[in-house]
């Protein structure tokens, strides 16, 4: 890790609220529910899909385990009433996963009960390694309850390339990602090009499985290397996605993709959570302060 990371890591928890704010605020949508489906809107006047995040997680207690669900559901709701082209990722911990599973799952499936009403799609996103094995649980029996969901697995795990044997189904939907979280040497890659490696890796399997693949990367060689992939195999561009994180500044890229008749689906957070949300991203990922700054100074004209 070097110095300048070193030293985000330990003063992220001192910055003052104004300064994380405008780190926020390169890929947070704003504080509200309106504030995501207005900029879904924008992005689906560019040829863009979204899919909203209400930031928050690993809640513990009851209230807000149910206080959560309920917005989720508004969420679907507020979807389908806006019309706008979009889907929902959520983080389990936030329904009671690290309580009980049994209550995240009494939470879940009222979500997935509202998803199901509105023909909306369901993506638990994977989170740290102590709920990996519970999060692929969950989306096994989602899957069956409720077809139109899918998780994610993270390319810097060990276990990943197995873990697509495992959610491997007629109807898989399966979003791909590096991986954010620290994790330990044992069950994670740390080498940058061993995680890019395992990521071409894990890809080809998913093709092979005819798996509806989303590919979550604003790495622009990873990015070159699955389109040569995705031509090679003459992989169906139904079947597949590319993803990015909103406000990161690879518009030219994602432009490109679109007009070679990829979808092309941007991740949107937003909420009134965002200042712990962004401090806890500054310590689990401290090479953010670099896309940050190059944010800062080429704006993604997307997000205008």
């Amino acid at each position: 890790m070097g110095i300048l990371n070193k030293i985000v890591m330990s003063t992220a928890p001192w910055m003052p609220k104004f300064v994380v704010g405008r780190i926020a605020a390169v890929y947070v949508a704003g504080d509200k529910l309106d504030d995501g489906i207005n900029l879904v809107r924008k992005l689906n006047k560019k040829g863009f899909v979204g899919t909203l995040d209400l930031l928050g997680e690993e809640v513990r207690n009851r209230r807000g385990i149910t206080k959560t669900t309920k917005a989720y559901c508004e969420l679907i709701e507020g979807i389908a009433n806006s019309g706008v082209d979009c889907n929902i990722s959520l983080k389990l911990t936030a329904l009671g996963l690290k309580v009980d599973e049994s209550l995240c799952w009494d939470n879940l499936s009222v979500i997935l009960d509202n998803a199901r009403t509105y023909n909306t799609f369901v993506r638990m996103d994977m989170e740290d390694s102590e709920v990996t094995e519970a999060t692929i649980r969950m989306c096994k029996k989602s899957v069956k309850y409720y077809p139109n969901c899918g998780t994610v697995l993270q390319a810097y795990m060990h276990r990943s390339n197995s873990d697509i044997d495992l959610l491997k189904t007629p109807n898989s939907n399966i979003r791909l990602c590096k991986g954010a979280y620290k994790e330990d040497k044992d069950i994670a890659f740390q080498d940058y090009d061993e995680i890019r490696n395992n990521y071409l890796e894990c890809a080809k399997k998913m093709i092979e499985n005819n798996i509806y693949s989303c590919f979550a990367t604003h790495d622009l060689w990873l990015i070159e290397n699955l389109e040569k992939m995705l031509e090679e195999s003459n992989y169906s561009k139904s079947n597949c996605e590319f993803q990015a994180l909103s406000g990161v500044p690879i518009d030219k890229t994602l432009e490109r993709l679109i007009s070679k008749g990829y979808a092309v689906r941007y991740y949107i957070p937003y909420g009134p959570d965002w200042y712990p949300y962004s401090l806890r991203r500054i310590r689990e990922n401290p090479d953010i302060w670099k896309d940050t700054m190059k944010a800062f100074f080429f704006r993604s004209k997307h997000r205008k």
